[in-house]
C-alpha cells in the first residue's frame, strides 16, 4: 500500500459497521469510512470475523475522511444475539458497561419475557442490567408495578419514563454518565425517542406504531454508536427487535443466569442435573410455590429452556446424520 509521508498510525473506535466499511471516530478529530484490511482482523488473542459498533481499532489514515483498519484490540466485553434467519451469532456492540432494555407500558405492549431474556444475555456476559419502562403517561398498570418490582428485588436498576411529560430522562442520564451502554429493545417501545431527548441533535428516526399488529415499525437499521455533546457517555443504539433468541447457553447452565435461582442451585436432590421442571424434591420449584421465584420468570426460564434442549438436539441429529453419510461414503469407496 503506497502511503503518504504524513500518515501515521491512529487509533479509533468504531461508530456503526456494515457491509465491510466501518465508521470510525479518530483520536485525531477525524470521523472516518475505513475498509477492513484482509479478509479477516485478528486481535492478539483470537479473531473476529466482524466489526461491532464499540470497538477499539488501529487506523491507517488515507485522508481526513478515508481510512484503512489494521488490527482491532481486544473486547473487554460484548452484546450480541444468535441471528436465526443467518443460523449465526451476531454481535451488536461491543466494550460495553450497561445493558439497557427499553420497554413500554403500551403501544407496544408491556412484555417481561422479553426484558428476561435480555436480562439472561446482560448476565451471561457479565453486564449490570438496566431496564427502563417507558410510556408511563399512557398509564402502569399494578401487573407492570408488580413484575418491576420483581426486577428489583433482583438487583437490576429500574427506571420509569415517559418522554412526553420528560419524567424519568435525567435520572437515566446520571445512570449513564461514564459510561458506554447498549440500548435494546422491540420496536415502538420509544428507544429512539429516549436517545433524541439524551442527546440533543441525534435526529434518531421514529415511526408510529403499526395499529394492525400492535407493534413498532424498524427505524434503525444497525447498531450505531451515538455520544453525548460533552462526550461524557456513549449509547449504542440497535435494531428494534422482535423476538431475541438465545442459542449459546447450555441447558443445564440456563438457571445460573437467574439470579433468583441461583440460591437455590445444587440444594436438589438431583443436585447439579436438575432440570426444575418435573423432578421430586426441587428446591427451585419449591421456591416458585412458596413465592420467593416470580411465577412468570419461572415460565420464562421453562420456555428458554424448551428452546435450548430443542436447538442442541437438532445439532446432535445433524451431527450424527453427517457422521453416518461420511461412514457410508468411506464403506462405498472401500467396497
Amino acid at each position: 500500500m503506497n502511503r503518504n509521508s504524513n500518515e501515521s498510525m491512529v487509533l479509533g473506535v468504531v461508530i456503526s459497521f456494515s457491509n465491510r466499511y466501518a465508521k470510525v471516530r479518530c483520536d485525531d478529530g477525524n470521523i472516518r469510512t475505513c475498509t477492513i484490511k484482509g479478509k479477516r482482523i485478528d486481535s492478539s488473542s483470537r479473531g473476529y470475523k466482524n466489526l461491532a459498533a464499540g470497538d477499539h481499532v488501529s487506523v491507517i489514515p488515507l485522508s481526513k475522511q478515508n481510512g484503512v483498519i489494521e488490527s482491532i484490540f481486544d473486547r473487554k466485553s460484548e452484546f450480541g444475539r444468535y441471528n436465526e434467519k443467518g443460523e449465526a451469532r451476531q454481535v451488536f456492540a461491543a466494550n460495553l458497561d450497561l445493558v439497557v432494555c427499553i420497554a413500554s407500558t403500551r403501544a407496544p405492549p408491556f412484555r417481561p419475557r422479553f426484558i428476561d431474556r435480555v436480562g439472561v444475555m446482560a448476565e451471561y456476559c457479565g453486564l449490570p442490567f438496566l431496564i427502563v419502562c417507558n410510556k408511563i403517561d399512557l398509564g402502569l398498570d399494578i401487573s407492570i408495578e408488580s413484575r418491576l418490582a420483581a426486577f428489583q428485588e433482583l438487583g437490576y436498576g429500574v427506571i420509569k419514563s415517559s418522554v412526553r411529560d420528560s419524567i424519568g430522562i435525567d435520572e437515566l442520564r446520571k445512570v449513564l454518565i461514564g459510561k458506554t451502554s447498549i440500548f435494546i429493545g422491540q420496536s415502538g417501545t420509544g428507544k429512539s425517542s429516549i436517545i433524541n431527548c439524551l442527546i440533543p441533535g441525534a435526529d434518531q428516526r421514529i415511526a408510529e406504531i403499526s395499529e394492525k399488529y400492535d407493534r413498532g415499525k424498524h427505524t434503525t437499521t444497525l447498531s450505531t454508536m451515538l455520544s453525548s455533546p460533552n462526550e461524557d457517555f456513549n449509547i449504542i443504539d440497535t435494531p428494534g427487535i422482535r423476538r431475541l433468541a438465545i442459542r449459546n447457553i447450555e441447558p443445564n447452565n440456563l438457571a445460573y443466569y437467574f439470579p433468583d435461582m441461583v440460591p437455590f442451585l445444587g440444594l436438589c436432590e438431583f443436585g447439579a442435573s436438575c432440570t426444575h421442571r418435573y423432578e421430586l424434591h426441587c428446591f427451585v420449584k419449591q421456591a416458585v410455590q412458596e413465592g420467593l421465584i416470580n411465577n412468570d420468570r419461572y415460565e420464562s426460564y421453562l420456555r428458554m429452556r424448551a428452546e435450548l434442549e430443542e436447538t442442541k438436539n437438532a445439532k446432535t441429529n445433524e451431527a450424527r446424520r453427517l457422521q453416518r453419510s461420511a461412514t457410508d461414503q468411506f464403506e462405498e469407496e472401500e467396497w
